[in-house]
Protein backbone atom coordinates (compact mmCIF):
# COMPACT_ATOMS: atom_id res chain seq x y z
CA UNK A 1 0.00 0.00 0.00
CA UNK A 2 1.28 3.44 -0.93
CA UNK A 3 -0.11 6.76 0.24
CA UNK A 4 -1.52 9.07 -2.37
CA UNK A 5 1.11 11.54 -3.56
CA UNK A 6 4.08 9.35 -2.61
CA UNK A 7 6.49 7.50 -4.91
CA UNK A 8 6.12 3.85 -5.96
CA UNK A 9 9.32 1.88 -6.62
CA UNK A 10 9.27 -1.47 -8.44
CA UNK A 11 12.57 -3.43 -8.50
CA UNK A 12 13.15 -5.21 -11.84
CA UNK A 13 16.76 -6.46 -11.39
CA UNK A 14 17.33 -7.04 -15.11
CA UNK A 15 17.61 -5.16 -18.38
CA UNK A 16 15.95 -7.91 -20.42
CA UNK A 17 12.54 -7.93 -18.83
CA UNK A 18 9.18 -6.38 -19.60
CA UNK A 19 6.83 -4.66 -17.13
CA UNK A 20 3.10 -4.45 -17.83
CA UNK A 21 0.28 -2.78 -15.91
CA UNK A 22 -3.36 -3.88 -15.59
CA UNK A 23 -5.45 -1.18 -13.85
CA UNK A 24 -7.90 -1.90 -11.07
CA UNK A 25 -10.82 -1.93 -11.75
CA UNK A 26 -10.27 -3.94 -14.89
CA UNK A 27 -9.00 -1.99 -17.89
CA UNK A 28 -6.75 -2.41 -20.90
CA UNK A 29 -3.29 -3.74 -20.14
CA UNK A 30 -0.37 -1.61 -21.28
CA UNK A 31 3.40 -1.92 -21.36
CA UNK A 32 5.37 0.34 -19.02
CA UNK A 33 8.91 -0.93 -19.61
CA UNK A 34 10.40 -2.93 -22.50
CA UNK A 35 13.91 -3.96 -21.49
CA UNK A 36 15.40 -0.50 -20.78
CA UNK A 37 12.90 1.62 -22.73
CA UNK A 38 10.22 3.42 -20.67
CA UNK A 39 6.86 3.51 -22.47
CA UNK A 40 5.04 5.80 -19.97
CA UNK A 41 6.51 9.28 -19.33
CA UNK A 42 5.34 9.24 -15.71
CA UNK A 43 7.82 6.43 -14.94
CA UNK A 44 11.59 6.60 -14.57
CA UNK A 45 14.23 3.90 -15.09
CA UNK A 46 17.11 4.20 -12.63
CA UNK A 47 20.67 2.89 -12.75
CA UNK A 48 19.96 0.38 -9.99
CA UNK A 49 17.33 -1.23 -12.28
CA UNK A 50 14.34 0.28 -10.46
CA UNK A 51 11.12 1.44 -12.12
CA UNK A 52 9.88 4.54 -10.24
CA UNK A 53 6.45 6.19 -10.39
CA UNK A 54 6.26 9.69 -8.93
CA UNK A 55 3.22 11.00 -7.06
CA UNK A 56 0.92 8.00 -7.28
CA UNK A 57 -2.83 8.53 -7.53
CA UNK A 58 -5.83 6.24 -7.22
CA UNK A 59 -5.69 5.71 -11.02
CA UNK A 60 -2.35 3.93 -10.52
CA UNK A 61 -3.91 1.08 -8.54
CA UNK A 62 -3.67 -2.32 -10.20
CA UNK A 63 -1.40 -5.26 -11.07
CA UNK A 64 2.22 -4.71 -12.13
CA UNK A 65 3.71 -7.81 -13.83
CA UNK A 66 7.40 -8.45 -14.54
CA UNK A 67 7.84 -10.84 -17.49
CA UNK A 68 10.86 -12.66 -18.81
CA UNK A 69 11.87 -12.55 -22.49
CA UNK A 70 10.03 -15.85 -22.96
CA UNK A 71 6.76 -14.25 -21.84
CA UNK A 72 6.67 -16.06 -18.49
CA UNK A 73 5.49 -13.87 -15.59
CA UNK A 74 8.42 -13.73 -13.20
CA UNK A 75 6.78 -11.57 -10.51
CA UNK A 76 3.50 -9.71 -9.98
CA UNK A 77 2.89 -6.82 -7.57
CA UNK A 78 -0.54 -5.39 -6.77
CA UNK A 79 -0.51 -1.70 -5.86
CA UNK A 80 -3.13 -0.23 -3.51
CA UNK A 81 -3.27 3.55 -3.11
CA UNK A 82 -4.68 4.98 0.12
CA UNK A 83 -5.49 8.53 1.10
CA UNK A 84 -3.38 8.07 4.26
CA UNK A 85 -5.14 10.84 6.13
CA UNK A 86 -3.06 11.88 9.11
CA UNK A 87 -4.92 13.00 12.23
CA UNK A 88 -3.69 15.89 14.38
CA UNK A 89 -5.01 16.90 17.82
CA UNK A 90 -4.42 20.27 19.48
CA UNK A 91 -5.69 22.14 22.51
CA UNK A 92 -7.24 25.57 22.18
CA UNK A 93 -4.53 28.21 21.72
CA UNK A 94 -1.77 25.86 20.55
CA UNK A 95 0.02 26.07 17.19
CA UNK A 96 -0.61 23.67 14.30
CA UNK A 97 2.18 22.86 11.85
CA UNK A 98 1.45 21.25 8.48
CA UNK A 99 4.32 19.83 6.43
CA UNK A 100 4.41 20.88 2.76
CA UNK A 101 5.92 18.24 0.41
CA UNK A 102 8.43 19.33 -2.23
CA UNK A 103 5.92 18.77 -5.01
CA UNK A 104 3.14 20.58 -3.14
CA UNK A 105 1.79 23.73 -4.76
CA UNK A 106 -1.55 24.31 -3.07
CA UNK A 107 -2.91 23.97 0.48
CA UNK A 108 -6.68 23.81 0.86
CA UNK A 109 -8.86 23.81 3.96
CA UNK A 110 -12.40 22.46 4.30
CA UNK A 111 -13.97 23.18 7.72
CA UNK A 112 -16.05 20.55 9.43
CA UNK A 113 -19.75 21.00 8.91
CA UNK A 114 -19.35 22.74 5.57
CA UNK A 115 -21.92 21.73 2.90
CA UNK A 116 -20.65 19.42 0.14
CA UNK A 117 -21.02 22.11 -2.51
CA UNK A 118 -18.88 24.60 -0.54
CA UNK A 119 -15.56 25.53 -2.11
CA UNK A 120 -12.45 24.87 0.00
CA UNK A 121 -10.47 27.80 1.37
CA UNK A 122 -7.05 28.28 -0.25
CA UNK A 123 -4.59 28.78 2.61
CA UNK A 124 -1.47 28.84 0.46
CA UNK A 125 -0.70 28.91 -3.27
CA UNK A 126 2.87 28.62 -4.50
CA UNK A 127 2.17 30.04 -7.95
CA UNK A 128 -0.30 32.75 -6.88
CA UNK A 129 0.42 34.01 -3.34
CA UNK A 130 -2.26 36.70 -3.59
CA UNK A 131 -5.00 34.07 -3.48
CA UNK A 132 -3.77 32.77 -0.11
CA UNK A 133 -5.67 33.44 3.10
CA UNK A 134 -2.78 34.97 5.04
CA UNK A 135 -4.93 35.54 8.10
CA UNK A 136 -5.04 31.84 8.99
CA UNK A 137 -1.33 30.98 8.86
CA UNK A 138 2.04 31.50 7.22
CA UNK A 139 4.95 29.58 5.70
CA UNK A 140 8.08 28.99 7.79
CA UNK A 141 11.36 27.06 7.49
CA UNK A 142 12.07 27.98 3.90
CA UNK A 143 8.56 27.13 2.76
CA UNK A 144 8.56 23.58 4.15
CA UNK A 145 6.03 24.11 6.96
CA UNK A 146 2.74 25.99 7.10
CA UNK A 147 1.94 27.17 10.65
CA UNK A 148 -1.42 28.24 12.11
CA UNK A 149 -0.99 30.06 15.42
CA UNK A 150 -3.40 29.87 18.35
CA UNK A 151 -5.89 27.48 16.74
CA UNK A 152 -9.53 27.31 17.82
CA UNK A 153 -12.44 25.01 17.02
CA UNK A 154 -12.96 27.10 13.87
CA UNK A 155 -9.72 25.60 12.50
CA UNK A 156 -11.05 22.03 12.71
CA UNK A 157 -11.38 20.28 9.37
CA UNK A 158 -9.53 18.73 6.44
CA UNK A 159 -6.22 20.06 5.09
CA UNK A 160 -5.29 18.94 1.55
CA UNK A 161 -2.03 19.54 -0.33
CA UNK A 162 -2.12 19.36 -4.15
CA UNK A 163 0.59 19.49 -6.78
CA UNK A 164 0.73 21.85 -9.77
CA UNK A 165 -1.55 19.49 -11.74
CA UNK A 166 -4.21 19.47 -9.01
CA UNK A 167 -3.47 15.93 -7.82
CA UNK A 168 -3.73 15.20 -4.09
CA UNK A 169 -0.33 14.90 -2.45
CA UNK A 170 -1.35 14.60 1.21
CA UNK A 171 -4.39 14.87 3.44
CA UNK A 172 -4.65 15.75 7.13
CA UNK A 173 -7.37 16.43 9.67
CA UNK A 174 -7.20 18.73 12.68
CA UNK A 175 -9.22 18.38 15.89
CA UNK A 176 -9.16 21.19 18.48
CA UNK A 177 -10.35 20.53 22.02
CA UNK A 178 -10.70 22.56 25.18
CA UNK A 179 -8.72 21.62 28.25
CA UNK A 180 -10.61 19.56 30.84
CA UNK A 181 -9.79 19.71 34.56
CA UNK A 182 -11.18 18.19 37.78
CA UNK A 183 -10.39 20.26 40.88
CA UNK A 184 -11.06 19.63 44.58
CA UNK A 185 -10.74 22.44 47.12
CA UNK A 186 -11.44 22.92 50.81
CA UNK A 187 -13.87 25.58 51.92
CA UNK A 188 -12.50 29.14 52.17
CA UNK A 189 -9.73 28.30 49.69
CA UNK A 190 -9.34 29.88 46.21
CA UNK A 191 -9.76 28.58 42.66
CA UNK A 192 -7.43 29.77 39.87
CA UNK A 193 -8.64 29.34 36.27
CA UNK A 194 -6.08 30.07 33.49
CA UNK A 195 -7.60 31.84 30.52
CA UNK A 196 -5.31 30.80 27.58
CA UNK A 197 -6.60 33.80 25.62
CA UNK A 198 -6.61 37.62 25.92
CA UNK A 199 -8.79 38.99 28.71
CA UNK A 200 -11.08 41.09 26.43
CA UNK A 201 -12.04 37.91 24.55
CA UNK A 202 -12.84 35.82 27.64
CA UNK A 203 -16.19 34.62 28.91
CA UNK A 204 -16.70 32.58 32.09
CA UNK A 205 -19.91 30.57 32.50
CA UNK A 206 -20.81 28.69 35.71
CA UNK A 207 -23.29 25.80 35.83
CA UNK A 208 -24.02 24.78 39.46
CA UNK A 209 -24.47 21.18 40.53
CA UNK A 210 -26.69 22.20 43.45
CA UNK A 211 -29.25 24.97 43.63
CA UNK A 212 -29.57 27.36 46.59
CA UNK A 213 -32.25 26.85 49.22
CA UNK A 214 -35.11 29.29 48.64
CA UNK A 215 -37.19 28.30 51.68
CA UNK A 216 -35.76 31.12 53.81
CA UNK A 217 -36.54 33.81 51.23
CA UNK A 218 -39.45 36.13 51.68
CA UNK A 219 -42.14 36.69 49.07
CA UNK A 220 -40.44 39.89 47.86
CA UNK A 221 -36.81 38.75 48.12
CA UNK A 222 -35.01 38.32 44.78
CA UNK A 223 -34.49 34.67 43.95
CA UNK A 224 -31.00 33.52 42.95
CA UNK A 225 -30.61 32.57 39.28
CA UNK A 226 -31.02 28.93 38.32
CA UNK A 227 -29.02 27.28 35.57
CA UNK A 228 -25.87 28.64 33.87
CA UNK A 229 -24.61 32.01 35.12
CA UNK A 230 -22.20 34.23 33.19
CA UNK A 231 -19.57 35.52 35.62
CA UNK A 232 -17.32 37.25 33.05
CA UNK A 233 -18.44 38.78 29.75
CA UNK A 234 -15.83 40.06 27.25
CA UNK A 235 -13.30 40.38 30.06
CA UNK A 236 -15.62 42.27 32.47
CA UNK A 237 -16.79 40.79 35.79
CA UNK A 238 -20.56 40.69 36.25
CA UNK A 239 -22.27 40.92 39.66
CA UNK A 240 -25.64 39.41 38.83
CA UNK A 241 -25.18 36.37 41.08
CA UNK A 242 -25.01 37.09 44.82
CA UNK A 243 -23.00 33.89 45.36
CA UNK A 244 -20.01 35.48 43.63
CA UNK A 245 -20.33 39.16 44.43
CA UNK A 246 -16.91 40.39 45.54
CA UNK A 247 -15.30 36.94 45.15
CA UNK A 248 -14.24 37.01 41.47
CA UNK A 249 -11.14 38.85 40.28
CA UNK A 250 -8.75 38.86 37.32
CA UNK A 251 -5.03 38.34 37.80
CA UNK A 252 -1.88 37.19 36.09
CA UNK A 253 0.28 34.14 36.74
CA UNK A 254 3.51 34.46 34.79
CA UNK A 255 2.60 34.77 31.12
CA UNK A 256 -1.01 33.61 31.57
CA UNK A 257 -4.04 35.61 32.60
CA UNK A 258 -6.28 33.88 35.11
CA UNK A 259 -9.56 34.18 36.98
CA UNK A 260 -9.42 33.91 40.78
CA UNK A 261 -12.47 32.90 42.84
CA UNK A 262 -11.94 33.38 46.60
CA UNK A 263 -13.55 32.02 49.77
CA UNK A 264 -15.04 28.93 48.20
CA UNK A 265 -17.99 27.13 49.77
CA UNK A 266 -20.26 24.22 48.90
CA UNK A 267 -22.54 26.50 46.86
CA UNK A 268 -19.69 27.00 44.37
CA UNK A 269 -19.70 23.33 43.28
CA UNK A 270 -20.22 22.93 39.55
CA UNK A 271 -18.82 23.36 36.04
CA UNK A 272 -16.78 26.41 35.01
CA UNK A 273 -16.46 26.93 31.24
CA UNK A 274 -14.18 29.52 29.65
CA UNK A 275 -15.13 30.43 26.07
CA UNK A 276 -14.05 33.06 23.58
CA UNK A 277 -16.30 35.68 21.99
CA UNK A 278 -17.24 33.22 19.23
CA UNK A 279 -18.35 30.57 21.72
CA UNK A 280 -15.36 28.26 21.19
CA UNK A 281 -14.55 26.21 24.29
CA UNK A 282 -11.21 27.11 25.88
CA UNK A 283 -11.40 25.00 29.05
CA UNK A 284 -13.90 23.27 31.33
CA UNK A 285 -13.26 22.75 35.05
CA UNK A 286 -15.31 20.62 37.44
CA UNK A 287 -15.03 21.95 41.00
CA UNK A 288 -15.89 20.11 44.22
CA UNK A 289 -15.64 21.99 47.52
CA UNK A 290 -15.18 19.99 50.75
CA UNK A 291 -15.90 21.46 54.17
CA UNK A 292 -12.80 21.56 56.35
CA UNK A 293 -12.74 18.77 58.92
CA UNK A 294 -15.35 16.71 57.16
CA UNK A 295 -12.79 14.72 55.24
CA UNK A 296 -10.77 13.93 58.38
CA UNK A 297 -13.86 12.80 60.28
CA UNK A 298 -14.79 10.50 57.46
CA UNK A 299 -11.23 9.21 57.30
CA UNK A 300 -11.09 8.49 61.04
CA UNK A 301 -14.42 6.69 60.93
CA UNK A 302 -13.21 4.61 58.03
CA UNK A 303 -10.13 3.40 59.93
CA UNK A 304 -11.52 3.14 63.49
CA UNK A 305 -14.00 0.31 62.92
CA UNK A 306 -11.65 -1.91 60.89
CA UNK A 307 -8.83 -1.26 63.37
CA UNK A 308 -11.01 -2.29 66.31
CA UNK A 309 -12.04 -5.49 64.57
CA UNK A 310 -8.42 -6.24 63.71
CA UNK A 311 -7.25 -5.72 67.31
CA UNK A 312 -10.03 -7.95 68.66
CA UNK A 313 -9.22 -10.68 66.17
CA UNK A 314 -5.49 -10.44 66.96
CA UNK A 315 -6.19 -10.71 70.69
CA UNK A 316 -8.38 -13.77 70.18
CA UNK A 317 -5.73 -15.47 68.04
CA UNK A 318 -3.01 -14.76 70.62
CA UNK A 319 -5.23 -16.20 73.39
CA UNK A 320 -5.90 -19.37 71.40
CA UNK A 321 -2.19 -19.70 70.70
CA UNK A 322 -1.40 -19.36 74.43
CA UNK A 323 -4.13 -21.84 75.43
CA UNK A 324 -4.48 -24.24 72.50
CA UNK A 325 -6.53 -26.79 74.49
CA UNK A 326 -9.22 -24.26 75.32
CA UNK A 327 -12.25 -24.45 73.08
CA UNK A 328 -14.82 -21.79 72.37
CA UNK A 329 -17.52 -23.67 74.30
CA UNK A 330 -15.28 -23.79 77.38
CA UNK A 331 -14.71 -20.05 77.19
CA UNK A 332 -18.47 -19.41 77.02
CA UNK A 333 -19.15 -21.78 79.96
CA UNK A 334 -16.45 -20.07 82.01
CA UNK A 335 -17.93 -16.68 81.33
CA UNK A 336 -21.39 -17.89 82.39
CA UNK A 337 -20.02 -19.49 85.61
CA UNK A 338 -18.31 -16.30 86.72
CA UNK A 339 -21.57 -14.40 86.94
CA UNK A 340 -22.25 -13.00 90.47
CA UNK A 341 -25.70 -13.96 91.63
CA UNK A 342 -27.69 -11.39 93.61
CA UNK A 343 -27.15 -11.89 97.40
CA UNK A 344 -30.16 -12.54 99.70
CA UNK A 345 -29.74 -10.42 102.83
CA UNK A 346 -30.59 -12.20 106.17
CA UNK A 347 -33.89 -11.39 107.75
CA UNK A 348 -33.48 -9.59 111.08
CA UNK A 349 -36.17 -8.85 113.70
CA UNK A 350 -35.90 -5.26 114.66
CA UNK A 351 -37.46 -4.54 118.07
CA UNK A 352 -38.17 -1.32 119.83
CA UNK A 353 -35.66 -0.84 122.69
CA UNK A 354 -37.16 2.36 123.99
CA UNK A 355 -39.71 0.56 126.24
CA UNK A 356 -38.28 -2.63 127.68
CA UNK A 357 -41.09 -5.09 128.32
CA UNK A 358 -40.63 -7.75 130.98
CA UNK A 359 -40.64 -11.21 129.54
CA UNK A 360 -40.63 -14.49 131.45
CA UNK A 361 -37.41 -16.37 131.40
CA UNK A 362 -39.07 -19.12 129.50
CA UNK A 363 -39.41 -16.85 126.46
CA UNK A 364 -35.75 -17.12 125.63
CA UNK A 365 -35.77 -20.87 126.04
CA UNK A 366 -38.83 -21.43 123.91
CA UNK A 367 -38.43 -24.56 121.86
CA UNK A 368 -38.83 -24.14 118.09
CA UNK A 369 -40.13 -26.94 116.06
CA UNK A 370 -37.71 -28.47 113.60
CA UNK A 371 -37.77 -27.05 110.11
CA UNK A 372 -38.78 -23.60 111.33
CA UNK A 373 -36.23 -20.90 110.46
CA UNK A 374 -34.61 -19.42 113.51
CA UNK A 375 -35.24 -15.76 114.13
CA UNK A 376 -32.18 -13.69 114.81
CA UNK A 377 -32.75 -11.24 117.68
CA UNK A 378 -30.05 -8.65 118.34
CA UNK A 379 -28.77 -8.51 121.91
CA UNK A 380 -27.36 -5.60 123.77
CA UNK A 381 -23.63 -5.52 124.08
CA UNK A 382 -22.34 -6.16 127.65
CA UNK A 383 -20.22 -3.09 127.56
CA UNK A 384 -23.37 -0.99 127.23
CA UNK A 385 -25.38 -2.71 130.02
CA UNK A 386 -26.46 -0.32 132.81
CA UNK A 387 -26.96 -1.83 136.27
CA UNK A 388 -29.52 -0.13 138.55
CA UNK A 389 -28.21 1.15 141.89
CA UNK A 390 -29.73 -0.20 145.06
Amino acid sequence: MVCSGRDFRLPVYSTSRTVTFTPDPEGPRRVLLDKTIVKDPRFEWTRDKMLVLREVTHEDQGLYSIKLSSGFTYEAVRLTVSACIKSHHRFYGQNFEHHIPENGSLLEFTPWGAPPEAMPVVLWNRTDPETSDAGRGRLLRAGKVWVAERVTQADQGNYTVRNDRGKVVSRSTLTVRGRSLNVTRFSKESLNLPLFLPVPHARLIFTPTRYPDESSLGPYDPKPPRGPVQLIREGHITDHDMRYRGLVSLGRNGTLNEVVIMRLSARHDGLYEIRDVDGNLVSSTWLQVIEKGGRWRTFLKSITVPSGMFVSLAGFLLFMRRYPNCSLSQIISSLRGNRTLPANPPRVNIQDYSQPSPQPSSYYSHHQPPGTPRKMTPRASPSHTVRPTV
